[in-house]
């Protein structure tokens, strides 16, 4: 996976790790690792270390079925990505349900514009 698929799945996933590292007195050890990120630090390998710690396999994408021999597309309309477009997550918006927070990098995920939308298709 590379550095951008990785910090979306942490995105993610960061606060369901948050809290079992409070339960496991690893809280300040993710946040190390959390904190470094925006400057482009790279424990993503330190994090998978404290996933298994924590009882967590692995963070990683979500699995999407595809169609043999189709393209993946982007919905017209409700996705969501980084606010940075520091990494590639991408979140598709139901009626009434507010995006959600990037917590990696801060701020909500925002709309795709139509540039955005083409790169993170899966």
């Amino acid at each position: 996976m590379s550095r951008r698929a990785d910090v979306a799945a942490l995105c993610e996933a960061l606060p369901l790790l948050r809290r079992l590292a409070d339960e496991q007195d690893l809280a300040l050890e993710l946040e190390e690792i959390v904190e470094g990120l925006p400057d482009g630090d790279d424990g993503i390998a330190r994090l998978h270390e404290i996933c298994r710690e924590l009882g967590v396999p692995g963070v990683g994408p979500r699995s999407v079925l595809q169609v043999p021999g189709v393209t993946p597309g982007a919905p017209v309309d409700g996705l969501y990505v980084c606010p940075g477009a520091r990494c590639d997550r991408s979140w598709v918006r139901a009626p009434g349900v507010a995006a959600p927070d990037c917590h990696v990098f801060g701020g909500r995920l925002t709309p795709a514009t139509d540039g955005r939308a083409g790169r993170r298709t899966r």
